[in-house]
């Protein structure tokens, strides 16, 4: 059956092929340790070695006006349902994405949510349609500069370079559009498109999360936060680094290092420690509500925008509350998706008790917390023990945290392949992906993720990641 799924397996398989035939030349280009990857490792990039796909993904162009379709309606959609569902009012988005006392702290109902300004959702593609399964909302979002660098790397590798060039493979630049869309929030602020923007995230730091979890938030040399400011650089902005404690927060602005900022941009966040993080975070976002400083973005569109708001959107999609435009855009886009409760809901026109039903529809199924990252707690019913699905389910109606149950969003294994030892090893597993938007801009970028060599699972995290190239 041609399906855009079928016809992505295909550009993928024959590329996999033609630089299969070529593998020498193209795993020693690409050994982690070799001359081909130093600017990879002094960047300090997650994705190398078994973490970088080689080549890199390939998606039909028709993918780019997908993404774009998709996720245009998907804002139009939680604007009608923040004013028709939620009578306009925070404190209802809250109850409804089931907020903590710690994190509603961070939210401030003086304007409008925008959904999903910048953000990186992920997406599978099932036939001819692509799912989302989380929004990734907010700043916070990662790899974006790493989409381009990795990019780069590929678009001047040997072998791959020229073969991409033949296909007239098209990458849009993710950190080019996010810096026009800095110098526009500079200019509407009417701060000089030559004023300082700061990269920022908490000093360095180790939390602790309640389920056994440590994250390590950052590192002593802010690399992430220092490839971002470089990407930025690279394309005309005055950018430069600092740890969120260290931002001098005055009544007359926000400075680093005795120079007053014109903008932020915020990669610190209130996860995984929302009590912890408030009086750090503070200053910096009562500064932007006050306008001495230019923040990108407030967090609370970010939290407004986490992984449970796509549980009203699903209630109001599927029970046919939306326009039908909006409704056959969404079609497939949106997964049917429940908060975690006791009591009765609908599935497909059918009513159904919502824990018992997932109890025998568990293979069908996907549970997640409604905040975090890094897959914390994602279980995959297909993949999960019968006992382990029953307890996770109880334990997460019985939580103060909301959590919520997903229809799991399927799809066909693709070719994927790695440098491995003097050659490239190639296995069939699944993947994913993640578009990013900057200001009004979508897609710009994306990046393929599949689950780590020689696992074959559905759960796509700490895994390998890499650019996508459209065909």
């Amino acid at each position: 059956m041609d399906t855009l799924e079928s016809r992505t397996y295909d550009l993928n398989l024959r590329f996999a092929e033609f630089v299969a035939e070529r593998s020498g030349e193209v795993a020693g280009h690409f050994d982690p340790l070799g001359p081909g990857m130093a600017g990879i490792r002094q960047a300090r990039l997650y994705s190398i070695g078994e973490h970088l796909p080689v080549p890199p993904a390939l998606l039909p162009r028709e993918a780019l006006d997908a993404f774009g379709r998709a996720h245009r309606a998907f804002r139009r959609a939680m604007d009608l349902v923040f004013d028709r569902r939620m009578g306009a009012s925070w404190d209802t988005l809250a109850d409804e994405l089931g907020l903590e006392a710690p994190t509603r702290r961070y939210l401030h109902g003086d304007r409008r949510p925008h959904w999903l300004t910048v953000s990186r959702p992920d997406v599978v593609l099932n036939g001819d349609r692509f799912t989302v399964v989380e929004p990734n909302a907010g700043s916070s979002c990662g790899v974006m500069p790493d989409a381009d660098i990795l990019g780069r790397l590929f678009e001047s590798a040997p072998v791959i370079g020229a073969e991409l060039e033949r296909m007239g493979a098209r990458r849009p630049s993710t950190m080019a559009a996010m810096a026009a869309y800095l110098r526009s929030r500079l200019r509407a602020a009417g701060e000089p498109e030559d004023g300082l923007i700061v990269v920022s995230e908490f000093g360095e730091q180790t939390v602790e999360h309640p389920s056994g979890i440590r994250f390590e938030l950052s590192d002593p040399d802010f690399y992430h936060c220092d490839v971002f400011a470089g990407e930025l650089r690279r394309h005309g902005l005055r950018a430069d680094v600092c740890a969120t404690e260290e931002l001098d927060v005055g009544g007359s602005g926000v400075a680093c290092r005795g120079e007053r900022c014109s903008l932020v941009y915020r990669i610190c966040a209130e996860e995984p420690d929302p009590v912890g993080h408030l009086p750090k975070l503070a200053p910096l976002l009562e500064a932007w509500r006050d306008g001495r400083v230019v923040l990108v973005d407030d967090l609370g569109d970010q939290i407004a925008g986490n992984k449970t708001v796509l549980a009203p959107l699903s209630e109001e999609l599927h029970a046919g509350r939306l326009p039908a435009a909006l409704t056959a855009a969404l079609d497939g886009f949106v997964p049917w998706t429940r908060i975690v409760r006791d009591g009765p809901t609908s599935f497909r026109g059918e009513t159904v008790d919502l824990l018992r039903w997932c109890v025998r529809e568990q293979d069908a199924l996907v549970l997640k917390p409604g905040a975090g990252f890094c897959g914390r707690g994602v279980l995959l019913g297909c993949e999960t023990p019968e006992e382990e699905w029953r307890s996770a389910l109880d334990e997460a109606e019985k939580s103060s945290e909301c959590w919520i149950v997903q229809e799991l969003a399927r799809s066909s294994p693709h070719p994927v392949a790695a440098v491995h030892g003097s050659g490239l090893a190639r296995e069939e597993t699944y993947v994913d992906y993640g578009y990013f938007s900057a200001g009004g801009r979508v897609p710009t970028g994306a990046v393929r993720k599949n689950a780590p060599a020689g696992e074959f699972t559905r759960k796509v995290k700490r895994c390998g990641i890499g650019p996508v190239f459209f065909v």
